[in-house]
This record gives structure tokens, C-alpha cells and sequence, in this order.
């Protein structure tokens, strides 16, 4: 008879294993670098440890050649209680926003890393957690060092430019005036990602290619901080700057759009506030010697990489060893013993030893392939029984995050030129748009990037062989002499994709799209409220009484008749005039996403956009009136006559899309007119990616096309011409939102006046 110990006993193995393979389903799913990260932050769950470690060999296969590492906790044993603090204060406050932490990460550097979310925009970020202590710092020296951590937490090129260097910057540096003793950095959700111990520790050694590929990375980043300009907080400025806390603990292994790539984080001109032994204000600028030390932690890092944790630097080293190359060897010796003048030295020296794509790393031990696209196992079902079965619950805002970094959407493609793109198919194609709205208006452009060149004289010059054809809808529910519109404007434009009378149309998403269909992102909009930026009488513009913002709430009241005054919500003592633009998909947006109704004819006046622009002028300068005007972005950025304003929701805090070249807000004391071309769309503040808070009214441009194998793939190749960097400067100069603020913008002076001045 079976005891029912036996049965119970039985029970809770067979509830173990399934929880193994549903475990081990779930982390086969991610690449390496993912499921390293993951791995390590389950295996601070004590119930999921056995279960972690005989899915281990399965999930990191040990190279054949490699050297077996020192064993190692991977997990931080559980802080004190004043550490984990943090999670039970309702909210931090930055300069920037509020921050609420949740899930505690382990320790990196000389703090305790959090998960967290800008409670605001829902965005997750890292927050870095340093404790100055009592029995180490002086109250004295910890306010001093308070202060000199926020003026020196944080670094920006200093003429402006944005350029991802691989450093992770921090977003803000918070000072616990309360407390007198804490101190947090915040930073993007990437800096979660595993470092290089976390990687040897789990994935043993990488190939000497792969060695070769992180170091070029690394030295490539360095090279650029010990010789360019950097600007701090504080508004000081240093030429170069040395990491000066380079480790295995200091590189980050992360991945972007397939592709992967090393992030150098915790650099020590904000490290060194907390270190007892360090005075602070020691100089973090390059001398010859501390450019060394960078290089010779370069060197350190190599060999770990070839030989793992177990052996010190040079301390296996064999002529004849199969696993170091002795041309690498070469220079990792030439690192650690001072032959190297200069981070570019060394890496042109090692990037002699073999031709590699640059930027491109190959994942380590990755042995598993993708899930097939008919796979049953949605990720949220997946997490859901992890959930009932082994607690994982908190796995959700992670899984979340790292989903949002990649994204492919939020990518541009590597690809530089409409003529690389490959494997166009030749003849002629059809494609469609609402008449008269956004694409529509964009087709009308003339002058991008040359003189006389459209979109569509851009795209016959690359591709001789293809012939892409616009096509109005078969039914236009637009008709510009009506005065209301058709709240389903897309659906003769659909109506076209789907029966194959057009292989493609390009609209904005704003709705659910039938389970036929696919969507793909190629740029963003959004819709901006616009009052008069008079500069005879700036001090005393709405844009000034107002503050630059307004909320959604109010520009709802002002459009539907409800506020008829300025008065009444801190402006001037003038009356409201009305306008919108007459782009039907821009009314459309409008009703739907701020309105919840109809346009008012009665109240709101429609006109084509650089008619409405003139307008909000004449009325303030000739009649005294107060006039607001809805439109698309693309359609005004690049005037200055009139004032977008900044948008936000219940109280959050107001958005501003455009911005100057150094990421700074425009405000209603910026010169446009003086600046112009000096000013755009920020597009971290567009895409649902971003660790900024959102601009309200946003939405993005995409292609759409047909779920269907047997017709022409026309609409995807598109996606990929546009997603191209010339074709993201393209559809910038058109006036759209490109998808990276990574896209150059060495030639937006060039451009920024442009959509507003060919309408």
C-alpha cells in the first residue's frame, strides 16, 4: 500500500520537473546575454537554486576548449535592512522625475543595484543606491560629497552632439538631503545588463574572435573619452576624461537588435565619492599615467576573457597553448606593460590580426535555436504557470524591459543607402494613403536632402528597377467641402490592401488592425497645439503667461467650447480663436485621443497647415485675439512664428517633443527664429522604448500590408528601404520623427526649415 509520505513525495517531484521544463523553455527563449542576466537575478530565489543549477549545462554548454572557471556565488548574499530601505519609500525625487524602486539586484561598484520605474512615465531604469556611512564619513564629509556626487553624476559631450560611445550615462544623480547619507544614480533599464564576470562566470571563456571583438569595443570607447569634451552637471567643463574603474565588473555585455555589443558603466569620477581611501576632487582628466591604467585594465580583461576566472593574468601562459593566440598575446602584454601610447594605438594594432565586422559580436555557446513562429507558448502564458508554480511573479517587469530594449521597431537598420538594400523586387507597385493626410503630404515634398529630389525621385535613383505608384483610396470620406468627418477614414484605405487592389498603404497606427494584416514602424508623428510667438510682444505672448505647457484637460476644454477665455486658466485676457488642421487623419487622431468627440464646426475652423499658421499670427498681431491651432507636427517644426506647446496628462509632468541640439527643451524664452535649424524632434520622447516620458499626442507612421505569403513582399522591402539611414534622413527632412536619436545630425541645420517652408 502506498504510504501517503510516498504520494506527497512524489507529488512535489513531479511538480518539480515540471517547473524544470517549464523553466528551462522559458530561458531557452532569450539569447545568451539575455539568459545570463536572467539567470542570475532567479537564483536569488532559494526555492528556484536546485532547479537553476541541473539546468545549468543544459543552458551554458561548456566550450571543448575551454578552461574550467573558479567557482563563485553568482548571487550577492541579502543586504541589510537600511540598503533595502529604498523599496519601501513611496517615491525618490529627482530633478527629472520620480522614481519608485522594486526589486533588488545585487551589488556593483560601491552600491546596491534596484530595478525601478519613473513612476510618471512607467519607463524602467536602474537606480544605483550608494550609503555614505557613519563610521567611514564625517556628516561634514558626506554633505561635501553629496554635493560633488550631483555636480559630477552625469556626462554629456559638450558641443552638444548625441552619440551613443558605449558608456552608460547616467539620466540624474540624486542627493538624499533628508538622510544626509544616501546618495542614487539613475540610469537607463540597459544598465541591468550582465557584466563580463556574470558571463565567465556562467559561459566560461570566449573564442580568441570574440576576445578580439570586445577588446577593439572597449579601447574604441576609451579612446573617445580620453580625447573628446565632456560636460558635467554642474555646467563644467573637462577635456577627456579617464574610466579610471575598468574591471570585468565594469563592462556590460548587452545586445541590440540581434546584434551584440560591451557598455562601459561605473566610471570613477562618480565611483571615487564613496570611496573612504580617495580625497575627493581627485582629478579624473587624462595624464599619460592614468591612460595606462586604463589600457593595462584592458589587458587584465583579455586574458580572463581567454582563460576564464580560474588563473590570474599570465599565469598559464604557454608558448605552444592552443587557447591564446600568441599575436593577441602579444598585445595583451603590450597593454599591461606600458608599449601603447593610446587606446587608438592599441586597437589599430590589434585590429591588424583579422578582418571582422565591425560592432558585431557573435553569441557565445548559443546552441539553441528560435521557437518556431506556430509555437502555442505565448510568453505571458509561459510566465503565468511560472507564476503558479514557482513564485516567479516578479519576473514581469524584467521580461517587460528587456522586451522594450529589443524591440526592433526601435532600431535603424545598419544599412546606410537605399542602393544596399538588396533583393528589391523589379516592376511596377501600388501603394495607397489617406488623401490629404500625412504620407500624402509627405509625397508632396520637395528639396530632401538635394535640390528638387522627393521621396518618390529618391527612391527611382536607387532602385532603377522599381516603380512604386501612389494610388488615392477607391473612396475618399474626406470631402473638403463637408463639415464633419468619417470616424473610420482607414477603412476604404485597408478595404484596398486587403483585396489586392494596392500591395501597401502607410498610415498612422492608431487602431487595432484586422488579424490579416502586419504593421511595421518606419517613423513617428504626433499632434501639437500651437499658439502665436510674437516677438515684438514676447514678454507679454501666451506662450510666456502660460508657461510653454498646457494639459490635455484644458486643450479639451478650450476645443469644445467649455473655456472661451485665457484668462481663466493663467494666460492672457484675450478670447479664444479655434483652428485645426484640414488633414483628415490629423482630426481623426485629435477626436479620438483628446476630444472623445466630434469636431465642432460651429466652433473649429479647418484650414491647410501654413494657411492655419498665418492665421494664428494675424489674429494676435492685427485683431488681439488669442488663437490655438491643432496640427500635425510634421507639418510646422520647422517655423518659428508660432509656439508648440508642451502636453501633459493628470499632472504628469508636460513634454516637450522639440528640443535643441543638446537634448534641451525649447522654452518660451528660446529664440526660434535665432536657433532655427538648431532645433527638432527628439525622438527618445516618441517611442514607447524610451526612458523619457512620452510626448501625449504621438503615434507612429507604419506600412501596412497583407499576412500573406503568395503576395508580392513589396510592402516588408519598403519597410527596409525606409528603415535605412538614408531613408530615416529622408523622412526627417520631410518633417517625420526618425525611430533613433542615433541617426546623425551633423546636417540638420541643413534641414529643419524645411517642411514648414515647401508647403
Amino acid at each position: 500500500m502506498t504510504s501517503p509520505y510516498s504520494v506527497a513525495h512524489n507529488s512535489r517531484h513531479s511538480m518539480k520537473k515540471v517547473a524544470e521544463v517549464l523553466l528551462g523553455a522559458f530561458l531557452r527563449r532569450y539569447p545568451l546575454p539575455t539568459r545570463v542576466s536572467l539567470f542570475g537575478f532567479l537564483g536569488q530565489y532559494a526555492w528556484l537554486k536546485d532547479i537553476l543549477e541541473e539546468l545549468r549545462p543544459e543552458l551554458f554548454p561548456p566550450r571543448p576548449d575551454a578552461l574550467e572557471p573558479a567557482t563563485a556565488e553568482a548571487v550577492s548574499p541579502a543586504p541589510d535592512g537600511r540598503v533595502l530601505g529604498i523599496l519601501e519609500r513611496s517615491h525618490i525625487r529627482g530633478r527629472m522625475g520620480y522614481y519608485k524602486a522594486e526589486i533588488y539586484l545585487g551589488q556593483r561598484g560601491n552600491g546596491h543595484m534596484f530595478s525601478a520605474i519613473e513612476t510618471t512615465s512607467k519607463r524602467p531604469v536602474i537606480i544605483k543606491e550608494f550609503i555614505l556611512s557613519e563610521s567611514e564619513f564625517t556628516k561634514a564629509e558626506a554633505l561635501h560629497r553629496q554635493s560633488n556626487f550631483q555636480r559630477l553624476g552625469g556626462i554629456q559631450l559638450a558641443d552638444g552632439r548625441l552619440q551613443d560611445f558605449r558608456v552608460i550615462q547616467p539620466l540624474e544623480a540624486i542627493a538624499d538631503t533628508e538622510s544626509q547619507s544616501l546618495c542614487f544614480l539613475v540610469t537607463p533599464d540597459r544598465d541591468r545588463s550582465p557584466t563580463l564576470r556574470q558571463l565567465l562566470q556562467t559561459a566560461r571563456v570566449l573564442s580568441v574572435e570574440q576576445v578580439q571583438e570586445v577588446l577593439s569595443q572597449i579601447l574604441q570607447t576609451l579612446d573617445f573619452l580620453h580625447n573628446q569634451k565632456f560636460n558635467f552637471p554642474s555646467g563644467a567643463l573637462q577635456s577627456g576624461l579617464v574610466h579610471g574603474n575598468l574591471s570585468l565588473d565594469s563592462v556590460l555585455w548587452t545586445e541590440q537588435s540581434a546584434q551584440l555589443f560591451v557598455y562601459l558603466t561605473d566610471l570613477l569620477v562618480w565611483e571615487q565619492c564613496f570611496e573612504p581611501s580617495v580625497q575627493l576632487g581627485r582629478s579624473t582628466q587624462p595624464t599619460a599615467e592614468m591612460v595606462q591604467q586604463d589600457l593595462r585594465a584592458v589587458g587584465d580583461i583579455g586574458f580572463f576573457l581567454l582563460q576564464g576566472l580560474a588563473l590570474k593574468p599570465l599565469e598559464a601562459y604557454q608558448p605552444n597553448s592552443s587557447v591564446i593566440k600568441p599575436p593577441l598575446y602579444s598585445i595583451l602584454d603590450s597593454l599591461q606593460t606600458g608599449k601603447f601610447a593610446s587606446a587608438e594605438t592599441a586597437r589599430r594594432e590589434l585590429l591588424q590580426l583579422g578582418d571582422r565586422a565591425p560592432n558585431v559580436l557573435v553569441p557565445v555557446a548559443e546552441t539553441t535555436t528560435a521557437a518556431p513562429a506556430s509555437s502555442n507558448w505565448s510568453p505571458l502564458l509561459l510566465l503565468s504557470l511560472l507564476g503558479l508554480l514557482v513564485g516567479a511573479l516578479v519576473l514581469l517587469p524584467r521580461l517587460r524591459s528587456t522586451a522594450s530594449r529589443s524591440d526592433p521597431v526601435m532600431r535603424v537598420s545598419s544599412t546606410c543607402c537605399l542602393s544596399e538594400v538588396s533583393a528589391v523586387p523589379a516592376g511596377e507597385f501600388t501603394y495607397t494613403a489617406v488623401q490629404r493626410g500625412t504620407w500624402w503630404t509627405i509625397l508632396q515634398q520637395q528639396n530632401l536632402l538635394k535640390r528638387g529630389q522627393s521621396l518618390t525621385t529618391a527612391l527611382e535613383l536607387a532602385q532603377p528597377k522599381l516603380r512604386l505608384r501612389y494610388v488615392p483610396p477607391t473612396s475618399d470620406p474626406t470631402n473638403p467641402t463637408s463639415t464633419t468627418f468619417n470616424p473610420d477614414i482607414f477603412a476604404p484605405v485597408l478595404t484596398q490592401v486587403r483585396s489586392g487592389a494596392v500591395d501597401f498603404a502607410v498610415l498612422p497606427a492608431i487602431a487595432q488592425l484586422p488579424g490579416d494584416m502586419l504593421a511595421q514602424t518606419i517613423a513617428y508623428d504626433g499632434l501639437t497645439t500651437v499658439v502665436s510667438f510674437s516677438y515684438a510682444n514676447r514678454k507679454q505672448g501666451l506662450p510666456t503667461a502660460l508657461k510653454g505647457q498646457l494639459s490635455l484637460t484644458q486643450v479639451q476644454q478650450l476645443f469644445n467650447g467649455e473655456l472661451n477665455d485665457w484668462q481663466k486658466i493663467g494666460g492672457l485676457a484675450l478670447p479664444v480663436q479655434r483652428y485645426a488642421s484640414n488633414n483628415p487623419e490629423a482630426i481623426a487622431i485629435f477626436e479620438q485621443q483628446v476630444l472623445n468627440s466630434r469636431v465642432s464646426a460651429s466652433l473649429v475652423k479647418q484650414l491647410p497647415s501654413l494657411e492655419l499658421l498665418r492665421q494664428v499670427i494675424r489674429d494676435f498681431e492685427d485683431k488681439n485675439i488669442g488663437s490655438i491651432g491643432v496640427m500635425p507636427l510634421s507639418e510646422m517644426w520647422g517655423q518659428c512664428s508660432v509656439y508648440p506647446l508642451a502636453l501633459n496628462v493628470s499632472g504628469q509632468a508636460a513634454v516637450q517633443p522639440l528640443v535643441l541640439s543638446n537634448r534641451q527643451e525649447i522654452t518660451p524664452a528660446t529664440d526660434l527664429c535665432d536657433r532655427k535649424g538648431a532645433f527638432a524632434p527628439d525622438p527618445d520622447r516618441f517611442h514607447m522604448g524610451s526612458y523619457l516620458p512620452n510626448y501625449p499626442i504621438s503615434y507612429p507612421i507604419v506600412v501596412i500590408y497583407p499576412r500573406n505569403n503568395r503576395r508580392s513582399a513589396i510592402g516588408k522591402k519598403f519597410v527596409e528601404l525606409m528603415r535605412t539611414t538614408e531613408g530615416q534622413k529622408l523622412l526627417r527632412a520631410a518633417g517625420l520623427v526618425p525611430l533613433s536619436p542615433e541617426l546623425p545630425r551633423k546636417e540638420l541645420s541643413d534641414q529643419s526649415a524645411a517642411p514648414s517652408t515647401q508647403r
